[in-house]
């Protein structure tokens, strides 16, 4: 990608979004927000290394090293359609330049938006290269209140009963937004439900199986990977038996006792955040089960390391600073931007999870210039181009 061209997106991106209000700053670890006060700047930031710290141990098993440099957050509060746009930079094995914006109602933004956005950048600093669109949107979905990916499951009804879905073969490979809107939001509920299937059909160790799954995907093909870690002989068989438990109403896999996935909890994180765990005022419906507003969609990727048990990341180890004249270099490169609104209500949960079996080898957890790992394929996968809608 150009540098003309990434600097176009980030300008489009800009124009989305409306000016926040000037005014608080609030500092964390790995984020820095602005926002409309310094309530809700406090808050955002808190948030946001809650869900961090949280969904990192459910699908990693273990917390991140923190960045070299927080991420920015700018925060809109107000009546306004829920959306968020997070952008971030590979190169060489590296993921940097964290920028993120959010908007909507504050709890909105505190239980739905954010969580969703800080799952591109677990994903982000596990892969360091850009996903198929199905599996970093379908994995960040499954984060979101039960409202929602119930909207999502209801959609992906009215998809199949009007024959417009996307074949599996075509879903697995999509990396770009599809110019239609409706295969838009046919992607998204395709992508949540595949994705709730494969997760939920391990148990425990459902969300370290789905990262080695793509992993392996990446490495050889979608076939190999699928019956090496599912058990399906083809991409036929697991789009029969996906179709059937869709059909069936996305039942509850029978997990023996001790395996089952641990149930993603809201109100561990409310209360952290001082808030009651039954939030009573909405701004919009909560089971509305009118399509997505959308704004500018571009892809993102995913990148990390999971282990069985916890890893310490020494605080001796050399980092070194990603040059700053690297940052203006069109070369090996890729910039994503990811945008998100809906129109459903969401919680956030405070996930309380055993740790996953490893993905990935131990000595992958290596702080870089931005204290996490490199990918050595990072460089592998060529950005697609963005799509504006």
């Amino acid at each position: 990608m150009d540098a003309k061209l990434r600097t176009g997106i980030f300008c489009l991106v800009l124009t989305l979004f409306p000016q926040i209000a000037s005014g608080a700053t609030a500092k964390s670890r790995n984020f820095v927000v602005t926002a409309p006060t310094d309530e809700i700047a406090s808050k955002v930031a808190k948030c946001a290394e809650l869900w961090r710290k949280d969904l990192a141990v459910m699908w990693l098993g273990q917390e991140l090293p923190n960045w070299y440099r927080p991420c920015p957050i700018s925060v809109k509060v107000g009546q306004i359609g829920a959306g968020g746009s997070t952008t971030f930079t590979f190169d060489n094995g590296e993921v940097f330049g964290w920028n993120m914006k959010v908007q909507g109602t504050l709890e909105r933004i505190l239980d739905s938006v954010i969580p969703h956005e800080v799952n591109h950048t677990i994903f982000a600093s596990y892969f360091r290269r850009p996903l198929p669109r199905w599996a970093d949107e379908g994995a960040a979905t499954l984060v979101e209140h039960d409202s929602e990916r119930a909207r999502q499951s209801r959609l992906l009804d009215q998809v199949i009963r009007t024959h417009r879905r996307i074949p599996l073969p075509k879903l697995l490979t999509i990396r770009e937004y599809p110019e239609d809107m409706h295969e838009v939001l046919t992607l998204y509920a395709e992508g949540y439900s595949l994705a709730d299937f494969l997760v939920s059909q391990k148990g425990t160790n459902g969300r370290a199986i789905f990262l080695q799954f793509l992993e392996d995907a990446h490495n050889s093909n979608w076939e190999t990977a699928i019956a090496k870690h599912y058990g399906h002989r083809s991409l036929g068989q697991l789009e029969e038996e996906w179709t059937g438990w869709v059909l069936a109403g996305s039942p509850e896999f029978q997990i023996p006792d001790g395996q089952q996935l641990a149930a993603n909890s809201s109100s561990n994180v409310t209360a952290d955040l001082g808030e009651p765990a039954e939030l009573v005022i909405r701004s919009q419906t909560p089971d509305a089960p009118q399509p997505l507003p959308m704004f500018n969609r571009e892809l993102r990727t995913g990148s990390s390391n999971p282990q069985l048990e916890a890893v310490t990341v020494s605080r001796t180890s050399e980092r070194r600073e990603a040059p700053s004249a690297r940052q203006n270099t069109p070369t090996n490169r890729s910039q994503e931007t990811n945008a998100r609104g809906d129109a459903g209500e969401s919680r956030p949960r405070s996930i309380e999870a055993p740790r996953p079996q490893a993905a990935l080898s131990r000595n992958a957890f290596v702080p870089t210039g931005d204290g996490i790992s490199s990918h050595e394929d990072s460089n592998s996968y060529r950005f697609p181009k963005v799509r504006s809608f």
